[in-house]
């Protein structure tokens, strides 16, 4: 059985780390990013989604909250239907 709140508080810790280590890559190496980016689309061009604005810290904050609340309700509704499942 998962405990269900833990899971998903590890879950959100993870994402939004992620999703820092992503916004780092965007200000340090934007074209490797977008290397990555091109490698996992093998046939969709990349180029049209760089961005021409500097992205604000209001959009990165904004970005966050709503990340972690929905890693945080999924990952939470993902253990509950497991632990359900599981006792079956």
């Amino acid at each position: 059985m998962i405990k269900s709140v833990p899971f998903a508080n590890a879950a959100t810790v993870v994402a939004l780390g992620l999703y820092i280590v992503c916004r780092v890559a965007t200000l340090v190496a934007p074209d490797f990013l977008f290397s990555i980016g091109q490698s996992w689309f093998h046939t969709f061009s990349m180029d049209a989604l760089k961005a021409t604005a500097p992205f604000a810290t209001g959009t990165f904050i904004f970005g966050a909250v709503t990340l972690a609340i929905v890693t945080w309700a999924t990952v939470y509704a993902f253990a509950e239907v497991y632990n359900r499942l599981a006792k079956k």
